[in-house]
């Protein structure tokens, strides 16, 4: 099996994951996977994540250009978001980016991620934050490659939701997996009103 077809696979398998879950938003949310030759694989637009499958992955350039001859289309947001990530960061290698329920709440709150939980300490110092201008066009996609910075691998969207980025598929999931995780638990704790144990330095 290539490095592209065991890639594609594994890209619709997070997609699975990611609908398993319920942290997929019908249309709206999207995955990537930069491939060894530069070219990135990414959802297919207009096809729920629970359809994905290895063979419906669209295949882009690094300037946007679809090379896939599977008749799929990529959505431009989607496009513009991970190809500037990556042209920014080297070293990432995959995308994941949600609306979640608990992400959106989150992320629609001033106070930010509090780090109340244990779960939420492992991404001490690994979030950033994006203030929200609409939709990902033009330079939106070259502002939150920089909003996300040098060394950070987790972002939270102002009012929108968040992504996850790391050096492969697995990883990503992974971590994407326990920010979720992190954040669902925050956003309840949040919600009891009642004074926050907080967690020593």
């Amino acid at each position: 099996m290539s490095t592209e077809k065991n890639l594609r696979k594994k890209l619709a398998v997070c997609h699975h994951v990611i609908h398993y879950y319920g942290w997929d938003d019908l249309l709206a949310t999207h995955i990537s996977a930069r491939l060894p030759n530069g070219n990135v694989i990414i959802t297919p637009h207009n096809v729920t994540f629970n359809k994905v499958t290895k063979k419906n992955i669209v295949t882009i350039t690094p300037n946007g250009e679809i090379v896939s001859d599977n008749g799929y289309k990529v959505m431009p947001q989607a496009a513009n978001i991970h190809l500037e990530t990556y042209n920014a960061r080297k070293n990432i290698n995959a995308i994941i980016h949600t609306h979640s329920k608990y992400a959106v709440i989150l992320s629609s709150l001033e106070c930010g991620m509090q780090f109340t939980n244990q779960q939420s300490l492992r991404f001490y110092d690994d979030v950033s934050y994006h203030h929200y201008d609409g939709l990902a066009l033009d330079n939106e996609g070259k502002a939150i490659a920089a909003s996300l910075g040098e060394k950070n691998s987790m972002m939270i969207l102002d009012n929108h939701g968040i992504i996850t980025t790391a050096e492969s598929i697995e990883k990503a999931i992974y971590k994407h997996y326990y920010f979720e995780k992190a954040i669902e638990i925050e956003v309840k704790t949040l919600a009891t009103g009642q004074k926050i144990r907080q967690i020593p330095q």
